[in-house]
């Protein structure tokens, strides 16, 4: 294998070439999709890096040292992902202490990311052309983010003028951290809807309420923990939620589905939403895998290297 500065001034020579990106938030190497070791990933942040692997690899300061001279940036965080949900640790590998969260942009989006807390950040880059994909659709239209997170769905949608986005997450930490990126980004959060709530919960009361959006957002992850104990699994429960999501879209409006490894065939999705939707028509109006500038993959994965892991459909609902 080559030498990790002759690997990453190749992949960062691949994604200079890409005058898509206005954004300071992105990966630079993608595992063996760049010609790096299996499930070694570093990703940019503003001014620092974040290296993740799933070995804990002998040469992994190598990588970071060689990322630092490559971009000139102000530090490296090491997160090392066990195989184990969740699971790992993440400290600062090369540069200073981190004192709060490094503030990154995407086009005209602002967001808070904490780096070194834990094994998230707070920003997933490849829902990057995604998050630009649903703008022009959003304004002046009521928008539905589930299982939001810190809420860079909602912060997009503001940003292109929707007349209302409502983020819906378990999480109390997560949302006060989307409030913080409306504010960041020169938006007013009081003007917009924000619960703390079970997702399922959250949309059968919807649903009897007689609620609809234009546009719904369901990004749920691969497993999580609800109210009283209720647990989430993307392979068993994700059906289920898109037949409840697409209830609420209103006629003419969108779903956007996205499921990280669950296996959920296309056309089983769209029967789920058919389904939930009372047998309106719903067609496939986009398919996003993950993005070929800045997470390419290989055709066959290992245990290592998830491969092209991320499916996002975005359905028309009619």
């Amino acid at each position: 294998m080559q030498a990790p500065r002759e690997i990453l001034e190749s992949a960062l020579e691949r994604r200079r070439l890409d005058p898509r990106s206005r954004r300071d938030a992105y990966r630079l190497l993608n595992g063996r999709g760049d010609g790096a070791p299996p499930g070694l990933t570093l990703d940019r942040y503003g001014d620092w890096l974040v290296l993740s692997s799933r070995t804990a690899l002998p040469e992994l300061r190598a990588w970071g040292e060689a990322g630092l001279a490559a971009t000139g940036g102000a530090g490296v965080v090491l997160k090392l992902r066990e195989r184990r949900a969740g699971s790992g640790s993440s400290e600062v590998l090369l540069g200073p202490s981190l004192n709060g969260p490094v503030r990154v942009r995407e086009e005209d989006a602002v967001f808070l990311c904490d780096l070194d807390g834990s094994l998230g950040t707070g920003l997933f880059l490849d829902q990057a052309e995604t998050r630009r994909f649903i703008r022009p659709g959003c304004a002046d239209r009521e928008v539905l983010n589930l299982f939001a997170h810190t809420c860079s769905f909602s912060v997009h949608a503001a940003l292109a003028g929707a007349r209302r986005v409502t983020s819906v997450d378990i999480s109390k930490r997560a949302l006060a951290r989307g409030r913080e990126n409306m504010s960041e980004s020169g938006l007013d959060p009081n003007q917009h809807r924000w619960f703390a709530d079970d997702v399922p919960e959250h949309l059968a009361r919807a649903a009897r309420r007689g609620l609809s959006y234009d546009l719904v957002v369901l990004d749920p992850p691969t497993f999580g923990r609800g109210r009283k104990g209720k647990v989430l699994a993307l392979g068993r429960d994700l059906e289920a939620l898109v037949g409840l999501s697409a209830r609420l879209v209103a006629p003419g409006g969108r779903l956007l589905v996205a499921f990280h490894g669950a296996g959920l065939e296309e056309e089983r999705a769209l029967e789920a939403a058919s389904a939930g939707a009372d047998g309106r028509v719903v067609t496939l109006a986009h398919r996003f895998g993950l993005p070929d500038w800045d997470h390419p993959s290989v055709s066959e994965p290992d245990e290592e290297d998830r491969g092209d892991y991320l499916s996002t459909l975005v359905l028309n609902v009619g």
